[in-house]
């Protein structure tokens, strides 16, 4: 069985009562039962048991799972479908290879910066010019390929290494993650004047890398390893009172994943105990140091709501946060969305390769966004912010989708 056999006992738990149709939204999407937690489990547990092959129906239900862990919440044995599936994706690239080659380049693409740096540019140039040649690629596979944006020049070498601030009462690192590097560059330095305005000395290591997730999703632990140990590394090395990310899935990835994926490695492991007891969310970690109120101005007053990345909810734990830090904001009116806890339908490369199943699940948050009557909708993971905005453009709806940290510094402005 090999890697099914590591997790075996744990797909015996599922008791098949079908708690799990009322949370999955690709069942509700889909309605096939291949397509929710109970009928995931059954796949792969008859794969392991060697009572059927893993074909590409098997594949397909595998690799569509949104990994959002909603079906956890509502299961009363209280299985983790979304481990359960993620072995079975270790296992299918360790017997096949990560299917298609479109999937594994883009995968090691993630992995290194000088790629993903060229990539980037690459889009940002020659790519956004032809799409606007073509007829009907507003919208590709789902995604508003032309509101995505890409920096000039990655956010790394746009800043120095250590940026300091009069007074300081905290060290802090600040792990950037890739989109914040290559796309989202005003959003990091959003995350940077929030810090320094509350007395942080910020250190901004140069050779930071993908933190691992999307690899270590897809089951490639050996790549994953190598980012990991990198970060860990790197960041370790600079003795900060905190680790800070500004990405919910990356913060997921450090604070948690990292202990699973060198849980086998006795040596090592001391060290990413320590690494991960460092790791904070932004928006945890400022609330947990207290935010200055005295220095935020008022501006323009606006309704803003709330969205919440899985990774945050259902990861780590952080909900209370980014809504406190947002009702600190002066004249800011904060309402509560719909559901505003369910999945938006991003979950990494399944919006390219599942888009039709991904636009349905996102058609539904953007309408929980319209009923809320919001004018903006604050969110801490910059693939949620991307999903988030091109379904509202889709839908024809008006709000703008940001990072909590600018709003946060847009109320420091003058």
């Amino acid at each position: 069985m090999g890697v099914l056999a590591e997790v075996y006992e744990m797909l015996n738990t599922c008791n098949k009562c079908g708690f799990c149709h009322t949370a999955c939204k690709t069942y509700k999407v889909d309605g096939n039962e291949t397509m929710v937690s109970r009928g995931r489990i059954q796949l792969i547990k008859a794969v392991a048991d060697g009572l059927i092959q893993p074909d590409e129906d098997y594949e397909d239900a595998i690799n569509s799972c949104l990994l959002c862990g909603e079906c956890a919440v509502a299961c009363p044995s209280g299985v983790s479908a979304k481990d359960l599936v993620m072995a079975a994706r270790r296992d299918l690239k360790l017997r096949k290879g990560i299917k298609p080659f479109v999937k594994s380049y883009a995968l090691k693409t993630l992995a290194n910066p000088v790629k993903l740096e060229r990539a980037f540019k690459l889009f940002g140039g020659l790519g956004k010019t032809v799409l606007d040649k073509v007829d009907g690629m507003d919208y590709f596979r789902g995604v508003d390929i032309k509101s995505i944006n890409a920096a000039k020049v990655p956010f790394l070498n746009q800043v120095p290494e250590r940026v300091l601030t009069v007074n300081p009462k905290h060290k802090v690192a600040f792990y950037v993650g890739c989109f914040l590097n290559f796309s989202l560059d005003q959003t990091a330095h959003s995350v940077v004047k929030v810090l320094t305005k509350n007395n942080c000395e910020v250190i901004i290591p140069k050779d930071q890398v993908c933190c691992g997730l999307p690899q270590y999703a897809y089951g490639d632990f050996e790549t994953a390893k190598v980012n990991a140990r990198k970060t860990i590394d790197t960041f370790m090395a600079k003795d900060a009172d905190a680790i800070l990310t500004a990405c919910g899935s990356c913060a997921a990835m450090l604070k948690e994943d990292y202990l699973k994926l060198f849980a086998d490695d006795p040596n090592y492991l001391p060290k990413v105990k320590a690494f991960c007891n460092k790791v904070k969310e932004f928006s945890e970690y400022v609330a947990e140091i207290g935010i200055d109120e005295s220095k935020l101005h008022n501006y323009t007053p606006v309704k803003v709501t709330y969205h919440d990345p899985c990774h945050m909810v259902r990861g780590i734990g952080v909900t209370k946060q980014p809504r406190q830090l947002l009702k600190s904001i002066p004249r800011v009116e904060y309402v509560e969305m719909f559901e505003a806890d369910r999945c938006c339908g991003a979950s990494g490369l399944v919006q390219a390769f599942y888009h039709e199943m991904s636009t349905k699940v996102t058609r539904e948050k953007s309408q929980n966004i319209e009923d809320s009557g919001a004018e903006v909708v604050a969110t801490s993971c910059p693939a949620c912010m991307l999903r988030l905005q091109g379904g509202v453009n889709m839908a024809g709806q008006n709000q703008k989708v940001v990072h909590v940290a600018d709003l946060i510094a847009k109320a420091y402005d003058n």
